[in-house]
């Protein structure tokens, strides 16, 4: 995990809140990234080059689940590590054109559902999401040679209705709000009823928005029901 906030990081500038001000390392949040395999980016966000920086890691490939800024916005930087192979929806490209009119990348249109091939057997599978009416959002579900699974769905505003969100062996998933649905974002507690039909081996919440409380208290509330993924958090799957 290279990033776990919502659209803005935590510590929020100026901001004394009890979130903002803690001395826990978990809750200096930068915003939502996945970096699977050591070497595929997933969403490149105003903080991608510092976050590859501190892994140490140019990326082999990019994909992006939507064209918001919180999403994409580190294109420009990345666009200095060569022609890279950039995945994203056709909706998603022209959104990237509106800010980036010139993209020095290798731009790759992904088709729900259809196998992407990303090497050493890694298999990615786009679907759509509920999230904005102006920004087409995909997630993913990723796939290893040895068969296990990992569910990305850091923007999501309904249930989704995809076969590929159930039964991964991780779900990675909205954390944006606790209780209440934000604009294009379902609260945590909606998600967590959604569990059981949606049958993940794990559930880590991750695009943790302001407000919802410290990473500790997050993780009391939840209990055994599910996790909270922080900045630098290695996955198995």
């Amino acid at each position: 995990m290279l990033g776990s906030s919502a659209a803005w990081p935590i510590p929020r500038l100026g901001c004394d809140c009890e979130q903002c001000t803690s001395s826990d390392p978990r809750d200096r949040r930068l915003r939502s990234s996945l970096l699977v395999d050591g070497r595929i980016l997933i969403d490149a966000g105003p903080d991608v080059y510092q976050q590859l920086l501190g892994a140490g890691v140019v990326p082999e490939a990019i994909l992006l689940t939507h064209h918001h800024h919180d999403h994409m916005l580190g294109l420009h930087v990345l666009s200095k590590a060569g022609r890279l192979p950039l995945h994203m929806t056709k909706e998603a490209e022209r959104g990237v054109r509106t800010i980036f009119p010139r993209i020095d990348f290798r731009v790759m249109h992904l088709t729900p559902g259809v196998h992407l091939e990303l090497g050493n057997g890694l298999v990615a599978q786009a679907f759509d999401v509920a999230h904005s009416s102006s920004a087409r959002t995909v997630a993913f579900r990723f796939t290893t040679a040895e068969g296990g699974s990992l569910v990305y769905a850091p923007d999501v505003g309904g249930p989704p209705g995809s076969k590929l969100v159930r039964n991964a062996d991780v779900l990675v998933v909205d954390g944006s709000t606790r209780d209440r649905p934000g604009s294009g974002h379902m609260a945590m507690t909606e998600t967590l009823e959604l569990l059981p039909k949606l049958n993940p081996g794990r559930t880590l919440f991750t695009h943790v928005g302001h407000r919802t409380g410290t990473h500790a208290e997050l993780e009391e509330w939840l209990g055994e029901r599910a996790g909270v993924a922080h900045d630098g958090l290695e996955i198995e799957f």
